[in-house]
């Protein structure tokens, strides 16, 4: 619960600062990034995974290539904000159709942590609220920059801001909700939704690690970022 409040307010207030007074320097960013997809990754293949076909093993593989696929679909609309892609446009339809987009991938993402509130089915719920929020700041971030040379107002900037980091919230209701309807079957329902959130977030992290500078190379700082990611999911 700690680190859910904590990331969330983390990446509103991040989000904030890009908005009211950027740094010059953004290249940290992308290491930030590639830190936070590389712990990603680790969770996933190394606690995640197991689980999911553990408790669901009919139904993991069908959720995981859905939530793959929902994340291409998505992609196409948000334009690649969720791995650091911030492609200013002067269309208010196209901002706000990748906005849209942007905030569906967060409330899906939101909805298996709801098992970091409640405590309803994995031994794994604090590593993937920490992956998810890691994920989160620079994603913010991100959207903050595009939000400010696509020439929003800052005021309306940070409404929109807000909005994106509730639908993580939302999502986790929803999840919640829907739980507590089931009954004994809210953990398998759990099970799905995160299958579907593994989904999206193996082909986030998967992006995020491969796209790189020139000739798709890995910088060394790139390299060293990824290594630290990997290195603190495993001791976490």
């Amino acid at each position: 619960m700690l680190i859910y409040i904590i990331g969330l307010c983390a990446s509103f207030a991040a989000g904030a600062w890009f908005i009211l007074k950027p740094p010059a320097e953004k290249k940290w960013i992308f290491l930030f990034l590639s830190a936070g997809g590389a712990f990603l990754m680790t969770v996933i293949f190394t606690h995640i995974l197991p689980e999911i076909f553990e408790v669901i093993p009919t139904t993991a593989g069908f959720a995981l290539l859905a939530g793959f696929l929902i994340q291409i679909l998505l992609e196409n609309y948000s334009k690649g904000i969720e791995h650091g892609h911030a492609h200013s446009t002067t269309s208010r339809r196209k901002l706000f159709i990748s906005y849209a987009a942007l905030c569906l991938h967060a409330l899906i993402e939101g909805m298996p942590l709801a098992s970091a509130i409640d405590g309803i089915g994995t031994a794994f719920s604090s590593q993937l609220a920490l992956g998810i929020m890691l994920h989160k700041i620079p994603v913010a971030i991100t959207l903050s920059v595009l939000l400010s040379n696509s020439g929003v107002s800052k005021n309306q900037a940070m409404i929109w801001l807000l909005g994106f980091i509730l639908c993580t919230v939302v999502g986790s209701g929803v999840q919640y909700s829907i739980g507590e309807s089931m009954g004994e079957r809210a953990t398998e329902l759990m099970f799905v939704s995160l299958g579907l959130t593994v989904g999206i977030l193996l082909h986030v992290s998967t992006t995020i690690l491969y796209e790189s500078s020139d000739h798709h190379k890995l910088s060394p700082s790139r390299v060293l970022a990824i290594l630290a990611g990997v290195a603190i999911a495993l001791l976490s």
